[in-house]
């Protein structure tokens, strides 16, 4: 690669680092570069008061870009370390003598969260042994279970529990239903949310597309949505922290990405279901119920499914 200012490699490795997950795709990040490094602070405007009211999964997220940040370096043939304190990830660069491409950097682009249902065909446990056994975390684990056995009719139990609680909720749908973007001007004018083509929604006035999304938000409907995809998925992932606090968050969101580049990289999909961890009762019955000695943190079900048509949008960066 030609020589190129620091300020440049950073607009860089920023585009592939917005790539990451947020929930609903809230992108809730900020970036600023001084010297050789890049900052990495959460974007308090872009929290989800109802669902995430401890701002868990916000932090997930500015992990799960800090790993993207960090592999689109090593392409780059950058080394880096990132840290966290004082509720910043500060990620600091040092140049390589030669680049270090992998499969990871070309899935950061192809990573995306599955819509609808799996294919049925199952993933051998090998693979994914040998994925999670590669990616070591101190602070983060991950626990995996065939979708046949005893946990995972465990975590599709709670996942209908939490359906009925959140979908019960109104204060749960009304911001759901704000993060909804349903018809291209919606998008154009935010670059983020759940927007109707990704979702696999015809395009409507925003008027008329809440009306007909509410009439699909209640228990019954949601869980015959969850029931199918259950049922075509492989296997059931549960990422756990050893301690609920912001810097395993973090910590977690660098070893999630990195399983998700890592499963992409593989041909196979994923769809998140964190309702039984969006509820502390739940999660703690989870828990217990898995006998897990970490807490849970977020959920997802594995599978083979088609390649997507079309990608959820993100914002442009401004340093």
């Amino acid at each position: 690669m030609e020589t190129i200012t620091f300020i440049e490699l950073a607009k860089l490795l920023i585009s592939f680092a917005i790539l990451a997950p947020s929930g609903h795709n809230s992108q809730p990040w900020q970036f600023q570069v001084s010297n050789n490094e890049i900052i990495i602070t959460p974007d308090y405007s872009k929290r989800l008061d109802v669902v995430d009211g401890n701002d868990r999964e916000l932090f997930i997220s500015l992990g799960c870009a800090t790993e993207n940040l960090m592999t689109a370096a090593r392409h780059y043939g950058y080394d880096s370390k990132y840290d966290f304190s004082d509720g910043k990830i500060v990620v600091t660069f040092s140049k390589q003598d030669i680049c270090n491409s992998d499969t990871l950097f070309d899935a950061i682009p192809k990573r995306h969260t599955h819509r609808g249902n799996f294919s049925g065909a199952r993933i051998p446990d090998n693979i994914l042994q040998n994925i999670s056994a590669r990616i070591l975390q101190d602070n983060a684990s991950v626990k995996i279970y065939n979708s046949e056995s005893r946990e995972a009719e465990i975590i599709m139990q709670k996942i209908a529990e939490g359906n009925e609680i959140q979908m019960s909720d109104t204060a749960f749908k009304r911001e759901l239903v704000s993060w909804m973007r349903f018809n291209k001007k919606h998008v154009n004018e935010t670059h983020n949310g759940l927007c109707y083509n990704v979702l696999g929604f015809p395009s409507t006035p925003k008027p008329i597309g809440k009306r007909l999304v509410g009439m699909f938000l209640n228990p019954k409907a949601q869980n015959k949505t969850d029931n199918a995809v259950n049922a075509s998925a492989s296997h059931f992932c549960v990422f756990c922290v050893k301690d609920d606090n912001v810097k395993n968050w973090v910590d977690l969101g660098v070893f999630l990405e990195r399983f998700l580049l890592k499963i992409t990289s593989e041909g196979i999909s994923y769809s998140f279901s964190n309702q039984p961890c969006e509820i502390p009762s739940l999660k703690e019955n989870l828990r217990q119920n898995l006998n897990l000695t970490a807490y849970p943190s977020v959920i997802i079900r594995l599978g083979y499914g088609e390649e997507p048509k079309t990608f959820a949008p993100r914002e442009e960066v401004k340093l």
